[in-house]
């Protein structure tokens, strides 16, 4: 039985496996799969590719698009002239594409501004409850209200365990 492994460099090779067991000739071999090799010279370059991907996004994207362009194409009759027919699809895909984004984004922005709308009036309906002891309060008459609603719950845990002793 034979599998094909890729390493980083995209090349394929063959592993075939000639022992009983199949993990000890994998463990045993002196080939490193799956390890990327870092060259410590070009360690700070090699991190810089890795992290600016933009680039490729974009060629792939520009790739994927122009794929899918071309299947469109096929599917126009032939009556129709290829470049109209290229034109014609791509501004259709656009079409769909920018549609799928803007729903997206709207219903993304929604949920944001739902969220946003319901935290200001939990906030706003709840002022009173705030921490008394890290924030500077200006007003006494509230730390006092406080104090004496603190009062008589302990004041009502006492009773009930006294009750149930």
């Amino acid at each position: 039985m034979a599998f094909i492994l890729k390493s980083f460099s995209y090349k394929p090779q063959t592993l075939a496996f000639t022992s009983q067991s199949r993990c000890e000739s994998l463990l045993k071999s002196k080939k490193r799969f799956m390890i990327p090799f870092v060259n410590p010279r070009n360690r700070r370059s090699r991190i810089h590719a890795a992290q600016s991907n933009f680039f490729r996004v974009l060629q792939t994207t520009y790739k994927i698009g122009k794929d899918g362009v071309e299947a469109g194409t096929t599917l126009v009759p032939e009556s129709v002239p290829r470049p109209i027919a290229r034109i014609s699809v791509a501004v259709v895909g656009a079409a769909v594409v920018l549609f799928f984004v803007k729903s997206f984004l709207s219903t993304a922005f929604f949920f944001l501004a739902t969220m946003g709308l319901i935290y200001s009036a939990f906030i706003a309906f709840n002022k009173d409850d705030g921490p008394t002891t890290g924030g500077s309060d200006t007003t006494t008459s509230s730390t006092a209200t406080t104090a004496s609603t603190d009062e008589e719950t302990l004041e009502e845990a006492r009773r009930i365990m006294e009750k149930y002793k």
